[in-house]
């Protein structure tokens, strides 16, 4: 426990009016928390006299009283008024509170007809929505949507620029709801196993707590609504895939691209690469007339440069099984990899993936004892592509920043990191004992320990809250499969809990699950020089996906 948290000595305050036991927890009684009702806290309660003011006329009356008087002097003014509803002729949201997100007949059930004219202003894109709609759709385009990108600045983040589509597309509206909802369920939930970092955690559900508090909640039926949701979107989605035009291919294509962040979201096990399968069907169309774009919009651009990047990292444990490319011909590559290394919240550089795509052409040799010289040229050639990148020249000469402040150090830092993991990833196409691998051999081009050392190096150097944290994932499961210290795997799994209480995305404590399982492995089969996690990653059965 964190010395700045102190240990209640009495139950709170709302515990105690219903003569509950109270679990004393901080900053918030979870019991009141999971029973949907406010927790008042430990401290004192500040009590609000009834009357307007302390001295003066006022003095004793309550606004009840002052309510009464001004109805008798102005009641035909205020009978034709409670008849009108009140329009926003801006069109702007204005701020609202927690009464605001009632229905109109919630606000005037009980209360007297004077007070019909305070109906809220709401924002037409949500008017016929429940609380717990708005409040998912609020979630997911103030953290969600952040999450998607590495800088979420004005005009950079079209997956937010899709929030106001939704009023006439309920594909669109279901998986976002899906998405915040679900996240909204690992933000609450309790996490499985104890972590270092469950206080900073319990700080950020006071946040959560205060935000959802204006719409009505804590929800306590968000898994529910998440899956209820999904199900809806899948129908939607179902009826639009069969009837695609040039006018709604790339909102199908957000939407599929959801699916796919709702997958990672929950455990980034399995179902994405069913929705990968269908985008790569649509995106073959986007390439041919009437569906091709001279110049490319923002939109499809972040759309393509996503599913690359899935796309490219979904094959980590899925050594070159299904299709080896996603893009058509006719679509330049080189721009949707510009855009991913600025935009995509991986943040991995261009050139690095450039090499991976390349390596898609190799054959899976590791179960091979005989080694054509013809590929293993092809993987060296791609190990010192890898090898010859520098990440310091790529941040501060060819990187295109997407803000103007963006820290450049951090870039390189996690470009470093990148570079490092995809050395590991091309070098575990071939046996452990290659010339190429083994340092006993003169010719050996990577040490695959010294690798991970350099991934968890650079990646040590990044803090939560830095913008790139969120790209630590990837680089981090593939040192972490190669790790032979144990004190550095205790270091890895603390970076990826870290990141998991900056994300609340699922994927992450899979990955953590995965890694724990290799590790348990590489025990068992310490005493064989040619042991390989991938193997053993393949016979679990799952296709992974880790970003």
């Amino acid at each position: 426990m964190s010395a700045h948290f102190i240990l209640p000595t009495k139950p709170c305050h709302n515990c105690r009016k219903r003569r509950w036991k109270c679990d004393r927890s901080l900053p918030v009684c979870q019991k009141c928390l999971h029973s949907g009702s406010e927790c008042l806290g430990y401290g004192k309660l500040l009590v609000w006299n009834q009357g307007v003011a302390r001295r003066g006329k006022m003095m004793g009356k309550s606004f009840e009283d002052v309510e009464k008087t001004k109805k008798e002097n102005q009641g035909h003014l205020v009978h034709q008024a409670s008849k009108e509803s009140p329009k926003n002729s801006l069109g702007v949201e204005i701020p609202r509170t927690e009464s605001d997100f009632s229905s109109s007949q919630d606000l005037v059930k009980g209360e007297r007809a004077d007070m019909r004219i305070q109906w809220p202003l709401i924002d037409p894109l949500v008017k016929d929505m429940g609380r717990q709609s708005r409040y998912y759709l609020y979630h997911f385009a103030t953290q969600l949507c952040a999450d998607m990108v590495v800088v979420d600045g004005p005009g950079q983040n079209p997956i937010r620029d899709l929030v106001p589509a939704t009023s006439g597309n309920p594909l669109l509206l279901q998986v976002m709801l899906a998405n915040a909802a679900l996240h909204v369920y690992n933000i609450s939930s309790e996490p499985a196993k104890p972590s270092i970092y469950q206080p900073d955690r319990k700080l950020c559900l006071v946040a959560y707590y205060g935000s959802v508090s204006r719409f009505g909640g804590p929800f306590t039926t968000s898994y529910r609504d998440a899956l209820v949701a999904k199900q809806q979107a899948l129908s939607h989605l179902s009826q639009s895939v069969a009837f695609v035009n040039p006018s709604n291919i790339d909102f199908i294509l957000a939407a599929i691209l959801l699916f796919i962040n709702f997958d990672l979201v929950e455990s980034g096990k399995d179902k994405w690469k069913v929705h990968m399968d269908g985008a790569t069907k649509l995106i073959s169309l986007l390439g041919t007339p009437p569906y091709e774009q001279n110049p490319m919009s923002q939109l499809r651009k972040c759309l393509l440069a996503d599913f690359l990047v899935f796309f490219i990292l979904g094959s980590t444990l899925n050594f070159y099984a299904g299709p080896k490319k996603l893009l058509p011909d006719t679509i330049d590559v080189e721009p949707i990899l510009q855009y991913a290394e600025t935009n995509n919240y991986l943040s991995c550089p261009g050139p690095l993936l450039r090499v991976m795509l390349e390596s898609f052409d190799l054959p899976d040799l590791r179960e091979t004892k005989s080694i054509p010289t013809k590929v293993q040229d092809q993987v060296q050639k791609l190990l010192e592509s890898a090898l010859a990148f520098d990440p310091v020249k790529w941040a501060t000469r060819d990187f295109r920043p997407a803000s103007p402040f963006e820290d450049l150090e951090k870039r390189a830092l996690i470009a470093s990191a990148h570079k490092a993991a995809v050395c590991i990833y091309v070098a575990r196409v071939l046996p452990a004992g290659n010339p190429l691998l083994n340092p006993i051999h003169g010719t050996a081009l990577v040490s695959l320990t010294g690798l991970a050392d350099e991934v968890v190096y650079n990646i040590s150097c990044i803090k939560p809250g830095d913008t790139v944290f969120k790209c630590i994932c990837w680089p981090l499961f593939l040192a972490g499969a190669e790790s032979e210290d144990l004190a550095q795997r205790a270091y890895i799994l603390q970076l990826l809990d870290a990141q998991w209480n900056e994300m609340y995305w699922g994927y992450i404590c899979t990955v953590q699950n995965v890694l724990e399982a290799i590790w348990s492995y590489r025990e068992l089969y310490e005493e064989l020089d040619d042991y390989c996690w991938v193997d053993d990653v393949k016979k679990m059965g799952t296709e992974l996906l880790i970003a």
